[in-house]
């Protein structure tokens, strides 16, 4: 573990880079900071008094680099291949290459006695919270993203999505960067870390979006951060994730049907 100074600025210098990549707008900014990183990555593996933050950059680099190539390629515009092609990548670099157990990534059912009180407790807000927000906007911007299908095909389709969104950000944040930040800084610290990077990747266009999507976000990260902490694994997580991703696929098409 690293001392507190080493932590401290882990922790600061690892929250910078999703504001500048995810927060602020401007291109020319997201490639300054991804060359940053490109430069950092290689370096930080042999320069001693910079090493402990390697980790860090690496799994950040691996992440970026796909997602700017399904980007080039246009592939992004495919879901769910874009977010499958991540998820896979990352997770066989993790378990090929660095060597990673499962347990060590939380890639595991974990330990379920116990937590269904909490899971609603976890659950109930985070719907309610999603509900009032979406109830509040004047736009439904998301509708773009929903199918041009009948309302009875809709559902499988929500289900699956639902599923696949879940996983795909349970197994990138409370997965692959909870550990690797926990590895250096301690748990409780990267519990926040990833819950800023799952809280600021939602700020432009994601289902909760803007100031209040990023305090909605933050505080949900922060949530399954914790039930990973005591669960061990991710199953718990996922099954919250996919109850509030169904939620915002039904808001969205009621509201797409006149409905609410």
């Amino acid at each position: 573990m690293l001392p507190t100074k080493k932590k401290i600025f882990y922790f600061i210098l690892f929250s910078i880079l999703p504001f500048l990549l995810l927060i602020i707008r401007d291109t020319s900014i997201h490639f300054i900071t991804f060359f940053i990183i490109c430069l950092f990555y290689p370096v930080s593996r042999y320069w001693k008094s910079i090493n402990f933050l390697h980790n860090g950059f690496e799994i950040i680099f691996l992440y970026l680099s796909i997602s700017y190539l399904l980007n080039y390629l246009k592939i992004d515009n495919y879901f769910p291949a874009n977010i499958i092609i991540i998820i896979c990548f990352l997770y066989l670099f993790l378990f090929v290459f660095k060597k990673s157990d499962r347990k060590t990534l939380f890639f595991q059912l974990g330990n379920r006695k116990g937590t269904l009180g909490i899971a609603l407790l976890f659950s109930i807000p985070s719907i309610f919270s999603l509900a009032f927000w979406f109830l509040n906007q004047d736009t439904n911007p998301y509708v773009k993203f929903i199918p041009d299908v009948s309302l009875f095909l809709l559902i499988p389709v929500g289900i699956g999505f639902a599923i696949i969104n879940a996983f795909y950000e349970e197994s990138l944040f409370r997965s692959i960067l909870l550990s690797q930040f926990s590895e250096q800084i301690g748990i409780i610290p990267a519990i926040f870390l990833q819950a800023i990077w799952f809280s600021f990747l939602h700020y432009q266009s994601g289902f909760p979006s803007g100031i209040i999507g990023i305090l909605l976000t933050f505080v949900f990260g922060l949530m399954m951060g914790y039930l990973v902490k005591q669960t061990k694994g991710l199953l718990i997580p996922i099954i919250i994730h996919f109850f509030a991703d169904l939620s915002i696929f039904i808001l969205v098409i009621l509201k797409m049907k006149n409905l609410i």
